[in-house]
């Protein structure tokens, strides 16, 4: 309640106010209930592949998260961005942006289909899993989920997300009988983000398009304005990623399923404050250089929140991780138990790490957080490479808690030394100017 009050004292009024705990409700259920369905699965997956064909399947998933981020080129973050603050120009940013990734993740697919064919890279048994895994770029491409974070419109992307799940969990149960059925794994994914982008898609405003054109020159002013979130995407993806890579190279699949079956725990219970930073990040960005008063608030709210779930973490997380890993995924899963209570910290520290970078996004500063991620990834991969052939999952775990805690010490660095308005709202040099065609 005193947060409302500053608010209200800052110019905002209670329907505004309203209108914003609307939609975080909104995303709480829809992203609560996708949550505890996408464990289902994930356990689901775990115990029905095993730990070889488990790994194999997560070490294909990496594979295509790292193709998503060539198509994403940055373009999600900046179209969110965008949209939030000149709504007018969502028709022109919505019919650019999806025909640029969708011919890109075409080429992305046909390329990388003919490289496995002709140069086959992997082990017959992981080419196929990487090929299916590949399609879900498809439907990667036509998910406008960042229009409808960008418009705040928090009902229709909750709502995809819980219909994107039951439609993975279905289509898992239908597919996936046995280790043998590993290459119909990925396939489920395709169809629940199928799923997914025609609920999206359906959910448009009316006229969103009106008279809005494919324009080149206009996509290529997009695609330099986005050029730093697809450079932080990129190489976040590979100190995110690297480890399970270096894993499947030096490691046995059953030591990469064991590492991924902690991974993806620990990434659930970062779920919260993924879902606070999708929240925020279109608030901020529609605030920032409007009102410098209620961006100082809404900063403040952020810091509490993220302590508060780090917190939580800390201390109801981490202790139960060792019952966690035995009641999903079983005894066969034991070795687990100390990678994940090592990824639980991590996940405390990350939790601060989004409170401290999301409004320097919001604000224009992505250049000096792509820094960051770069020095991090570097940190990573160096580290990774060190210490992964002789020590294996376990000082994955690790570097990947070393890594999170350099970032945040350089994003808190950069956050006091730029975010020192005369009001505390707004960034030293003043927002980065976009490239507007």
């Amino acid at each position: 309640m005193a947060c409302f009050s500053r608010w209200a004292r800052a110019g905002l009024d209670s329907s505004y106010v309203k209108r914003l705990a609307k939609n975080l409700v909104w995303l709480i259920c829809g992203n609560f209930g996708a949550l505890v369905i996408g464990f289902f699965v994930n356990a689901y997956l775990a115990r029905k592949l095993g730990q070889n064909a488990f790994g194999i399947y997560n070490y294909a998933q990496t594979i295509a998260l790292y193709a998503a981020m060539m198509v994403d080129c940055g373009l999600n973050a900046y179209g969110n961005r965008a949209t939030a603050r000149d709504p007018a120009r969502a028709g022109q940013l919505l019919i650019n942006i999806a025909a640029f990734q969708l011919i890109l993740g075409t080429c992305v697919v046909v390329l990388s289909v003919s490289v496995v064919n002709l140069f086959p890279p992997w082990p017959a048994d992981v080419r196929p899993v990487v090929v299916m895994s590949l399609l879900w770029l498809f439907p990667f491409a036509l998910n406008i989920e960042w229009l409808h974070l960008g418009f705040q419109r928090m009902r229709a992307v909750a709502l995809g997300r819980l219909f994107q799940q039951v439609v993975i969990c279905l289509s898992t149960l239908l597919l996936v009988v046995d280790s043998g059925s590993v290459i119909w794994a990925p396939l489920a994914r395709v169809i629940g983000g199928v799923a997914s982008a025609g609920w999206l898609l359906w959910q448009l405003p009316p006229g969103i398009f009106g008279k809005a054109k494919m324009r080149l020159r206009q996509t290529m002013g997009y695609i330099r304005s986005s050029r730093w979130f697809w450079m932080s995407s990129l190489f976040v993806q590979i100190y995110h990623g690297s480890d399970i890579l270096i894993l499947q190279m030096t490691r046995s699949p059953a030591e990469v399923g064991q590492y991924s079956a902690g991974f993806r725990l620990m990434s659930m219970g970062i779920a919260v404050i993924a879902l606070i930073n999708v929240w925020m990040f279109p608030i901020l960005s529609a605030e920032y250089g409007r009102d410098p008063g209620v961006f100082r608030h809404l900063r403040k709210m952020y810091y509490a929140t993220a302590g508060v779930i780090s917190g939580i973490i800390l201390g109801v997380g981490l202790p139960l991780a060792p019952r966690i890993v035995l009641w999903v995924y079983g005894d066969e899963y034991r070795n687990t138990m100390p990678i994940l209570q090592i990824l639980m910290i991590a996940a405390a520290v990350l939790t601060i790490n989004g409170a401290l970078s999301q409004p320097l996004l919001a604000a224009g500063s992505e250049s000096g957080v792509f820094w960051q991620i770069l020095f991090t990834a570097v940190v990573n991969v160096v580290l990774n490479l060190s210490f992964i052939p002789s020590y294996g999952a376990a000082a994955a775990a690790g570097v990947y808690l070393a890594s999170q805690v350099f970032g945040t010490l350089w994003l808190f660095f950069l956050y006091r030394r730029r975010m020192k308005g005369p009001d505390g709202g707004s960034l030293v040099e003043g927002p980065v100017q976009e490239d507007v065609p």
